[in-house]
């Protein structure tokens, strides 16, 4: 079973390496590449792990591996550091390696391996967490604790919902038979955190606690359902396969663990109060899934050899049929995205295809640009890094997006450009015979501030066909000429509109 279960991690890893270097950039992770060549102590968005994660690769361009190098390495330590929590929690090594295969195997946490986004270092952050408190408490090793401390600072320095973890680890040291661990080193462990984590917290101070702000306002829309729990709970066994996801929940109601019940349950059952309101994401249990995974490898100890061998079969057939479907999809992403992620015959304006098409975007936008001594715009924070990333266009945000704050700081307002190019996934003005284009009065209105003269450019049409030759529906993107620019332009069209103000879900 040892030999079996690392030539699996070892293939899927492997896997999710191929997957890495073929799906294109999305706009979220050449946000953060962004974020990487323009490092801080803090984003708006989210903590700054993942922007340093990024910056050892932040030159490069058009090459999506190395962005998503560190990503990929998260997820090894991630399933390793899991593992030996199991193994150490019973001694078995058999539990350390059902823990490693429920990391390994779980579709949707290959997802969170092989995006750049802040998902890959919570994870890796949260599972070495584990593994040292276990470690350390049988230790005793002050080495072990300060390890903790920096361990819980890499997983708050990559998520908010690190504070989950953190609220479980101190709510277990807490019991009357674990209260001498503060005076043995866990003490430490939270100095150590804090003095990691300080540097965040005062650069939140100086920007009026934006991260903090967001997280728990912005990205909230209120859209009550009480039905929507269950249809969530129903969509994570598609996502982290059936079998596992059934006996995730089967351990969340008794955790026989009592660092995994504190570190899984509360957050878990959050998610599901807090789906009642609004909507949340399928990436959302990735922490609480790795608490989970751990008590998989306990549970699995107790159980009768006939019960261990149903379990398993359940636990890993299902999921061994969606890991290769899931890369084979990243090989020949066309069909999957548009078979399981379009809806209706054409391409929405936030439909996933447009990353499949930025690039020859990119480049058209980039050769108008350079002919026309123009700087090109854009009002979304992912379209401008992301053709920032496929061509080398600087990206220039205007309008009202709060997640695009940083962006605006990355142009300098006082340039005076001799034409401005707005490219936008939508057009300026409706067009006639399309009943569902309502134009963007609100751009039309800031562009004939800040130019003497707009005019309609030409609109960009694109297509893509995947290798099996599977074709989408063509993209079209608009493009808007503004002449004779006021030299205050760019500040006028990085204006504040109250109306269009509004929470953004968390993505």
């Amino acid at each position: 079973m040892k030999y079996a279960t690392w030539i699996i991690v070892a293939f899927v890893t492997l896997m999710r390496a191929v997957a890495a270097r073929s799906v294109p950039l999305t706009g979220d992770e050449a946000y953060y590449w962004e974020w990487a060549k323009h490092l801080s102590l803090g984003y708006a968005d989210h903590p700054p792990m993942v922007a340093y994660l990024i910056a050892p690769f932040a030159w490069a361009t058009a090459n999506p591996l190395f962005v998503r190098l560190g990503f990929l390495i998260c997820g090894v330590v991630a399933t390793l550091a899991a593992a030996g929590a199991a193994k150490r929690l019973t001694g078995d090594d058999r539990a350390g390696m059902v823990t490693a295969l429920a990391m390994t195997l779980a579709p949707m946490l290959s997802v969170g391996f092989v995006l750049a986004t802040p998902d890959g270092p919570l994870m890796a952050g949260w599972a070495l967490c584990l593994y040292l408190v276990v470690r350390a408490s049988q230790t005793h090793a002050r080495r072990d604790y300060v390890l903790l401390g920096i361990a819980i600072a890499f997983a708050l320095l990559s998520k908010m919902f690190a504070w989950a973890l953190v609220a479980g680890i101190v709510a277990w040291a807490l019991m009357p038979a674990r209260r001498a661990l503060w005076r043995e080193g866990l003490g430490v462990s939270f100095f150590v955190a804090a003095v990691l984590y300080a540097p965040f917290l005062a650069w939140n101070a100086q920007h009026n606690w934006i991260s903090f702000v967001f997280a728990l306002q912005q990205r909230h829309v209120a859209e009550p359902s009480l039905l929507r729990p269950l249809n969530y709970l129903a969509a994570c066994a598609g996502a982290y396969s059936p079998g596992l996801w059934i006996a995730a929940l089967f351990v969340l109601a008794r955790p026989r663990n009592a660092l995994i019940g504190w570190t899984a349950i509360p957050l878990s059952a959050l998610l599901i109060v807090l789906n009642a309101h609004e909507r949340i994401e399928l990436h959302w249990m990735f922490g609480p899934y790795v608490s989970l995974a751990v008590g998989l490898g306990l549970a699995f100890e107790s159980l009768s050899h006939r019960a261990q061998v149903l379990w398993a079969t359940a636990g890993a057939v299902p999921a061994a049929v969606l890991i290769p479907f899931l890369f084979l999809a990243a090989t020949f992403p066309g069909q999957l995205y548009s078979q399981f992620l379009k809806t209706g015959s054409t391409l929405s304006n936030t439909g996933p295809f447009e990353i499949f098409t930025y690039w020859s975007l990119a480049q058209d936008v980039k050769r108008m640009a350079s002919a026309n001594d123009a700087v090109v715009v854009t009002d979304g924070y992912g379209f401008s890094s992301q053709m920032d990333f496929e061509a080398g266009i600087p990206p220039v945000l205007i309008g009202y997006n709060h997640q695009g704050q940083e962006a605006r700081h990355w142009y300098d307002a006082a340039m005076q450009p001799k034409r401005i190019l707005f490219v936008d996934k939508e057009a300026l003005v409706p067009r006639p015979n399309h009943p569902n284009d309502k134009g963007r009065s609100d751009f039309n209105r800031q562009l004939h501030l800040a130019c003497g003269r707009v005019s309609a450019g030409p609109d960009l049409e694109y297509s893509y066909t995947d290798p099996t030759g599977h074709t989408v529906p063509a993209r079209t993107y608009f493009l808007t000429w503004c002449d004779e620019p006021r030299s205050d332009a760019i500040r006028i069209l990085r204006w504040e509109n109250d109306a269009t103000r509004t929470a953004v879900r968390a993505r």
